[in-house]
């Protein structure tokens, strides 16, 4: 019954987001264990110099729609530094996954806030400096001490500024001061590894600061968000779990009639929907120009539609309003079956899984069917005010990532290109004769500076082909590029018809005369071409010439990569051990051979001492 009543009110909390659901979920939490829930555990610990209860469940709610169980540290009231500073202190002991260290500036710095008229330049510019000074050494002694991402916010601007309308008129003034110390507060995160801005001044310019800021409240009790605040706050956070997890979205579904123009362009013609420059057509198009910067980003588009295809292709093609045109869409589906089969089939099409789809849509029961039917798929049901489309799909951040490489920029038009390859391995006699005429070649590098963002999201939204799953983030990634003890390897691959990108990608460590992989995967994209064994025979190549004896191998248990199940087996490894959570296998780099198949060329951006590129 309890699992029950948790499943029930996370599928509440995701159609509804208000703050009463959200605490409805956090209780629901309380009455089951981690392993009752069948969520993995996440452990986050909160350190803050303000009070922040309230948000609390927010963020409870936000971690388990992200697919986790929330195990929360919440340090004690105005203690940043002494869970920080002492390697002794609760928070180490708690053994975070995240840190959010949540501050108010004028808990931190009140001069500057309810006093800045009272400062003399030299002042202000001296409790910038001091501001920035503790941040700095609250977030290395963080660092020292945990390998957890830290997520730090910067500072709203006051609701109402001590100089009124002549603070904006000078950079020296409150305004820009507090500007520029956000700009500072950024400059100086990037220097730390795995350090993230939580963008508060952004959140409360969107709530507004009025509603943002409960002074009530403040003064009550040192708790600055207001009611209507705490929402958006907690969703905040929830972005950076599901960014640095692997759990964001990849796949956006789009209705056509009453969602990407107005009418049914069946019965009202090419000429007779609603889409232009002028109200009601402009929501229509507004909302195109977002789908298109998703596009850019990265996001797959696809259509989902119950209509006649050549209508809607005519639509695509023809219409000059149009913003979106038929290549802009990696697939589609317009018949008349149902959407259930449809995104299904969607799915399947394009390798991924009904988890990485997000379907758009303006009718309720195509909405609430596909809720029911594929709980895997988000939903974002259109309201019937036009007007807010644009920013209803903004709000919703399914797709916010922490990394952007120029394989997201091209990711449609890979998708459109393996359309290309199914025709081209329809028309071939065998397997072996269609791996022949696509011409591969495989380039392998070792991983810098221009590709740890593309390794990094690899190892963040690789699920099928991924031998342990593990998780990185750029500076976990660039910490295993700076150890010569470890290899940081990256595939890219093109063929006859395209250039893919970097699909793959291995961290190999080594100790003594072994190496061990710790991560070994492959993008979905890429799956049964053999393009894995080129990357497993460098890996195995790159230990020997090492002086490594043996290579070992895990692989690690999860709801997606069975297929890699029998990965090492099927490649003349040995098993060492085997249990639930997965098995430890070993090859022998003394007596067994691994080549590379014969149809994927191979070449080395680089040179190894005893290994020569083929």
């Amino acid at each position: 019954m309890p699992t029950q009543e948790l499943t029930s009110t996370l599928r509440r909390l995701a159609g509804e987001s208000s703050y009463s659901a959200y605490t409805a979920a956090a209780n629901a939490l309380e009455t089951v264990t981690a392993e009752a829930s069948g969520l993995p555990p996440l452990r986050v610990a909160i350190s803050r110099n303000f009070t922040l209860d309230p948000l609390v469940p927010v963020i409870q709610g936000e971690m388990a729609l992200a697919g986790f169980y929330p195990v929360v540290y919440l340090g004690d009231y105005d203690a940043i530094a002494r869970d920080a500073l002492d390697p002794e202190s609760a928070l180490y002991a708690f053994q975070p996954e995240f840190v959010i260290v949540a501050q108010w500036l004028e808990k931190l710095a009140p001069a500057l806030v309810t006093r800045f008229v009272s400062l003399s330049p030299a002042q202000v510019s001296a409790e910038v400096e001091r501001v920035l000074t503790t941040i700095d050494e609250i977030v290395a002694s963080l660092r020292r001490h945990s390998k957890a991402p830290i997520l730090i916010n910067n500072f709203p601007l006051p609701v109402y500024t001590t100089l009124g309308i002549l603070d904006v008129q000078s950079e020296s003034y409150q305004t820009h001061t507090i500007l520029r110390l956000n700009l500072e507060l950024l400059r100086h995160l990037r220097q730390c590894r795995d350090a993230y801005l939580v963008d508060y001044m952004g959140l409360m310019a969107r709530i507004g600061s009025a509603q943002g800021v409960d002074e009530r409240y403040w003064q009550i009790g040192q708790a600055p968000i207001g009611r209507s605040g705490l929402v958006s706050f907690g969703q905040e956070y929830g972005k950076f779990f599901r960014a640095l997890r692997g759990k964001t979205r990849k796949c956006l579904v789009l209705d056509c009639d009453n969602t990407l123009w107005g009418g049914v362009v069946g019965e009202d013609g090419l000429g007779g929907i609603q889409l232009g420059t002028t109200y009601p057509g402009s929501c229509y198009r507004a909302f195109q120009q977002e789908l298109l910067n998703l596009h850019d980003r990265g996001v797959i588009l696809a259509l989902c539609s119950k209509n006649n295809e050549a209508d809607v292709l005519e639509v695509l093609r023809d219409h000059p309003d149009m913003v979106l045109h038929e290549e802009h869409f990696a697939t589609r589906q317009v018949n008349w079956d149902d959407k259930v089969t449809n995104l299904t089939r969607i799915a399947k099409g394009l390798n991924i899984g009904l988890d990485s789809l997000v379907l758009v849509d303006d009718s309720q029961f195509e909405c609430d069917l596909v809720r029911e039917r594929l709980p895997q798929v988000a939903v974002l049901q259109l309201s019937t005010d036009l007007s807010t489309f644009r920013t209803k799909l903004s709000a919703a951040a399914y797709f916010d990532s922490l990394t952007f490489s120029a394989e997201d920029r091209e990711r449609s038009r890979t998708y459109r290109e393996d359309t290309q390859r199914r025709q081209l391995s329809e028309s071939a006699s065998s397997l072996s004769e269609y791996l022949a005429r696509l011409e591969m070649v495989a380039d392998i590098g070792m991983t810098d500076e221009g590709t740890i963002p593309r390794v990094a999201q690899l190892t963040q939204k690789t699920n099928q082909f991924n031998l342990t799953t593990r998780r990185y983030s750029e500076g976990e990634i660039r910490g295993f590029v700076e150890d010569p003890e470890t290899d940081v390897f990256y595939l890219k691959l093109r063929d006859r018809i395209a250039e893919m990108g970097t699909i793959g990608a291995a961290i190999v460590k080594y100790s003594t005369q072994q190496a061990e992989i710790d991560t070994f995967l492959l993008s979905c994209r890429a799956i049964g071409r053999g393009v894995e064994d080129a990357l497993l025979a460098h890996v195995l190549n790159s230990a020997r010439a090492r002086g490594c004896t043996c290579v070992r191998g895990r692989y690690l248990v999860t709801k997606k990569n069975g297929q890699v199940a029998d990965f090492y087996r099927r490649r003349g490894f040995r098993l060492i051990a085997e249990g639930p959570a997965g098995s430890e296998w070993e090859f022998p780099l003394d007596q067994a051979e691994f080549a590379a198949p014969d149809w994927i060329k191979v070449k080395l951006t680089y040179q190894e001492v005893g290994y020569a590129s083929q």
